[in-house]
């Protein structure tokens, strides 16, 4: 890594940590889904180790809705913040940080992620400096794109586990690329590690997982490799899944409790009769068409103010992405490229459709942060089409112009959209305008 690289990454994460941080205590009580989350991180922090793995009554209380904690989500998120809580005490620095701390990781991980992708795959018939130069830009390129990505930004201020999972996935994708390139078994089995924290976090991440299983599954070349490859992508993930709830054994639960809550859990994800006004289709995220309304300041209702905070992603990124998408189609059906280079194109658009398609086989209310674990898979998709664009471009000059403004439009769209982000006041007028454009937006 060159100096100028690695003060452009720094830069990007300094202005990823200070945009979070920044009224990042607003507003100073729970909103949308923190107190299901806290209330369970609470019990955790306080010692309870057994309450939070109960499946409650909605009957045991009359005041079921104030007290109900998450159940619902394996525990490795809340574990992260109820050590915040404890050591920090019950307020929205503490129980916040956490995500934005992940947040962090999630970026450096991600550049990494991309850089040895290209380095390895995309690029891996280039002339050495121009595989390096190549490789530096497509993951500081995409790296921009996701510190800008509204979604992500939105997810990484708030005490939920999206942001959990995504870091714990992207990395165990890390570790799998590793493998595929060096065929080092230490690196499967990192990767199933890394898969079994993931799912620990969320269940999300287990479509991912099947994927690269039933990937290795078809390419090996011997079925000598099966016991090894069953070993890493499932008996380790699922060890480490178990690992993680020794707290409830510990304080008197058994396997029969631990197997009736996830056959509870199971049960709720496939099939869920609840609604939500802000619930959403999958093919609509892919278009930013229903975002989630998280919180409204009501002490400025009526007045010429508004504050919002709404899970709605950089309008301007989704447009390019759906660019991107087309462009990527093209290029695999009708240029010649390299077979390493469609394979990688053919993977990465596997991740990004198996990290979110899933969810149309579900007959349950679904939200637009379902997509965030996609995400990254886009940014990457849609930096490799820029920057083969940029590459098209002779003229110098051009070249520059072109690239200043594909940066700095979606750049500034993020600036606009931070106050619909982070509950900042606004003039009703210019929220009305801008930030419900689209009827659907509301």
């Amino acid at each position: 890594m060159t100096l100028k690289e690695l003060l452009i990454l720094l830069s990007l994460l300094f202005f990823a940590l200070f945009s979070r941080l920044w009224r990042l205590a607003e507003p100073a009580w729970m909103y949308f889904d923190e107190p299901y989350h806290l209330r369970a991180a609470k019990l955790l922090a306080e010692g309870d180790w057994r309450t939070p793995f109960q499946i409650p009554s909605a009957t045991a209380s009359a005041d079921f809705a104030a007290s109900a904690y998450d159940w619902l989500h394996p525990p490795l998120a809340k574990y992260i913040q109820a050590i915040f809580i404890w050591h920090f005490g019950l307020n929205a620095w503490s129980w916040r940080l956490p995500s934005v701390i992940f947040a962090l990781l999630t970026l450096v991980v991600f550049y990494f992620l991309v850089r040895f992708l290209a380095l390895h795959f995309l690029f891996s018939s280039a002339k050495k400096n121009r595989q390096v130069n190549q490789a530096s830009n497509l993951a500081l390129l995409a790296t921009f794109f996701l510190v800008l990505d509204g979604l992500f930004f939105v997810q990484s201020r708030i005490a939920m586990n999206d942001v959990f999972v995504l870091f714990f996935t992207l990395s165990a994708v890390l570790a799998y690329l590793d493998y595929q390139a060096k065929h080092h078994l230490l690196s499967l089995f990192l990767s199933g590690l890394l898969f079994g924290l993931a799912l620990a976090s969320k269940w999300s991440a287990f479509w991912i997982l099947l994927l690269l299983f039933f990937k290795e599954l078809w390419s090996s070349k011997s079925s000598r490799q099966w016991p090894f490859l069953c070993f890493a992508l499932i008996l380790t993930p699922a060890m480490f899944y178990l690992l993680l709830y020794l707290p409830m054994f510990i304080q008197g639960q058994d396997l029969t409790a631990f197997w009736l809550l996830q056959k509870t859990i199971l049960r709720s994800q496939l099939t869920n009769p609840a609604t939500h006004l802000y619930s959403s289709e999958p093919l609509s995220w892919v278009f930013n068409l229903r975002p989630v309304w998280y919180f409204t300041n009501q002490a400025l209702a009526g007045d010429a103010w508004v504050a919002n905070i709404y899970a709605l992603n950089n309008p301007l990124l989704t447009f390019y992405s759906l660019i991107a998408l087309i462009f990527i189609w093209q290029e695999l059906i009708g240029k010649k490229i390299t077979i390493a280079r469609r394979q990688t194109m053919i993977f990465l658009l596997a991740l990004y459709g198996i990290s979110f398609l899933p969810w149309l086989l579900f007959s349950r209310m679904m939200f637009y942060y379902h997509y965030l674990l996609a995400i990254p898979f886009l940014m990457i998709l849609l930096a490799y089409a820029c920057l083969v664009f940029f590459n098209s471009i002779q003229d110098q000059a051009k070249r520059v112009a072109v690239i200043f403004n594909v940066l700095f439009w979606p750049f500034l769209v993020f600036v606009l959209f931070y106050p619909h982000w982070t509950a900042w006041p606004v003039p009703q007028f210019f929220a009305q305008n801008l930030y419900f454009f689209l009827a659907s937006w509301r």
